[in-house]
């Protein structure tokens, strides 16, 4: 509690009007805020609650409270963002808490006015909303307590039962989750989730449990189940991604109680940056998770403490593995990191990923050749810096990079073009006994350095005492006496000569070829049952595909077309979604199945990925078949 003196007694003034049940004035500097502004709480005979922020100077002045009143009648979706009474603006404050808290001594006048003016209120749906809060979503604000008191009596209870029922399903759609509730006003805060088949479920006593499903894309037995009978806090991945994740796991198999997801949350980190789709999220469910999240991420977090990092580090050797790839298999098309570690971990889980990862950093690594033109050396920004026991050394050569990855077992050697090409600097630690290496990034725009990676030996997590040491070496870089180094630096990455397009990538050591081989195999099975072609849509982003993508999904038909005339490729075969062209068939595998369908056979094509977040001619994959 702040101590303060006694907030100043207003002299009695003239009564509310009539439309007003309630009026709260305030400072606020009583509730926390940094400012001279006046603060109006308004409880309205309609129910609502609404709040405004005013100049300093017109705290108490009740005789605006009517025109006031007037001028937000009509407004019952809260749009307006000023309003103006007399010579003075008033700025509606929609994430204001219903009840404000004072920063005041709990006797003092101001204090029981405040907790008067809240008892006014419906307890029922100050309970529920403050029931709702968890850390990073916030529920209880005068524009969600809005939405539910000042209702129909019959509407108010409907939404009531349906969110104690279904809250974490019902909340996003019938409120909005705020970071945080303030007092800056200005902001509309419209609605995080629209949904207006549940809202009519829900108000007209209809199928809420059907409308719910169709709205989330899950099944019914989801919405069902008991963690949707609980409110969820800030997961890595939002409420209608994680739900399909969920609809994947097995029902008996699904967490009863949000807690999980404490425990899982490495995991639902690296999923969020890797899944693109409802389909990658409902296959991760089924393969990665068959067994439970509680099942899944308990021998992980034992067998990793450090489960965060460990995973992040698994993003280098994902690169390192898809650049080896195009060497065990030439005939088949690139694939990128990010889909190569999506789908080891949907064939072979987290544990392998990991595994995998942990090997490879540790298999000793040769600094990579030098390319024509190459500079074997970099200059060094600090070289050397040391602090009673601690001390830095700045790694400026490949080789220098090799040996500090062999004594620590990581992959600091693979950093050497980030070094040459953008200016990352790397630096041994030492603190007593203890061991790091430290990655620091350069920002060429305004010549800067941060830290961006620090392991212990094995890729372990450093003690706190070694990244404190860390963040002095940060500043160390940054130093203002350092400032012509740094600005040399950046010269010279703006002007450097262009690089060799292709370097020969990373070696694997042989278990990990092994299990690349058989997540290669996954990605790009050998056709069987027919198939003839597994490729991406060509031509994608020139034609309609793009306009029509969010109504298409995998499994979805496509009509073989042939395009005898086509101008540009007499073999053509195009593509039709429900009759729409979205693309072509790749014209370098095209002449087989154009051949094919102008000799009368049957062929059927389908939809087997779509990744919504790739470039336009990687993002939709199809098979060619044989069918009977």
């Amino acid at each position: 509690m702040i101590a303060c003196p006694a907030a100043p007694v207003a002299p009695p003034r003239a009564r509310p009007p009539a439309e007003v049940r309630a009026r709260l004035w305030l400072k606020a500097a009583w509730l926390g805020q940094r400012n001279e502004d006046a603060l109006l709480w308004l409880h309205l005979e309609d129910g609502r609650v609404l709040a405004f922020g005013l100049p300093g100077g017109s705290f108490g002045l009740d005789e605006a409270i009517g025109e006031l009143a007037a001028q937000v009648a009509d407004d019952r979706r809260g749009t307006l963002l000023k309003v103006r009474i007399g010579g003075e603006v008033a700025i509606p404050i929609y994430n204001a808490p219903a009840a404000p808290l004072l920063n005041l001594p709990w006797g003092d006048p101001t204090q029981s006015a405040a907790r008067a003016f809240a008892e006014g209120l419906d307890q029922e749906v100050l309970r529920l909303l403050a029931g709702f809060n968890r850390e990073h979503r916030v529920w209880d604000s005068l524009r969600n307590y809005n939405r539910l008191a000042a209702l129909a009596p019959e509407i108010r209870e409907r939404r009531l039962q349906a969110l104690c029922r279904f809250p974490v399903l019902v909340a996003p759609i019938l409120l909005s989750a705020h970071r945080w509730l303030g007092f800056e006003g200005g902001k509309r805060h419209a609605w995080r989730d629209r949904g207006d088949g549940v809202i009519a479920a829900v108000e007209q006593g209809r199928d809420l449990i059907g409308a719910l499903a169709r709205h989330y894309g899950i099944s019914r037995g989801l919405v069902r189940a008991p963690i949707c009978a609980a409110m969820w806090g800030g997961t890595a991945l939002s409420h209608r991604r994680l739900l399909r994740l969920l609809d994947g796991i097995p029902a008996h198999r699904r967490p009863h109680s949000p807690d999980a997801f404490e425990a899982a949350l490495p995991l639902l980190i690296s999923i969020n940056l890797l899944a693109d789709d409802r389909f990658d999220l409902a296959r991760l469910g089924r393969s990665a998770f068959r067994e439970g999240l509680e099942a899944i991420c308990a021998p992980l977090h034992a067998r990793y403490p450090a489960l965060g990092p460990a995973l992040a580090d698994c993003q280098d050797f994902a690169q390192a593995a898809a650049d080896w790839a195009p060497g065990l298999h030439p005939s088949r098309r690139p694939v990128s990191a990010k889909r190569l570690q999506l789908a080891w971990i949907e064939t072979r889980g987290f544990a392998s990923l990991l595994a995998t990862s942990r090997r490879w950093h540790e298999y000793p690594a040769e600094p990579p050749p030098p390319q024509p033109g190459d500079r074997t050396q970099v200059t060094a920004i600090l070289g050397e810096h040391r602090y009673g026991d601690a001390w830095g050394r700045e790694l400026c050569t490949a080789a220098a990079l090799a040996e500090e990855g062999t004594a620590m077992h990581h992959c600091v050697a693979q950093y050497w073009t980030q070094c040459r090409d953008q200016g990352t600097r790397i630096f041994a630690l030492g603190l007593g006994p203890e061991r790091a290496t430290a990655a620091y990034r350069f920002g060429i725009g305004e010549a800067r350095f941060s830290l961006a990676q620090l392991r212990g030996p094995r890729n372990a997590e450093p003690g706190p005492k070694m990244a404190a040491f860390a963040g002095a070496i940060a500043a160390q870089l940054n130093a203002l006496g350092l400032a012509p180094a740094r600005a040399d630096l950046a010269l010279s990455l703006t002007v450097r000569q262009p690089r060799p397009a292709h370097r020969a990538p990373p070696r694997l050591d042989p278990a990990s070829e092994r299990e690349l081989t058989a997540v290669l195999a996954q990605i790009h099975p050998t056709p069987s049952d027919g198939e003839l072609v597994r490729e991406y849509v060509a031509g994608y982003q020139f034609h309609g595909g793009a306009d029509i993508e969010a109504q298409m999904g995998v499994g979805d038909t496509l009509d073989l077309v042939r395009e005898p005339a086509n101008p540009h490729d007499p073999m053509a075969v195009a593509l039709h979604w429900r009759g729409e062209p979205i693309g072509y068939i790749p014209r370098r595998i095209n002449a087989d199945i154009a051949r094919r369908l102008d000799a009368g056979e049957a062929l059927g094509c389908r939809i087997t990925r779509y990744d919504e977040e790739a470039d336009p001619w990687e993002r939709v994959e199809v098979a060619v078949r044989e069918t009977t």
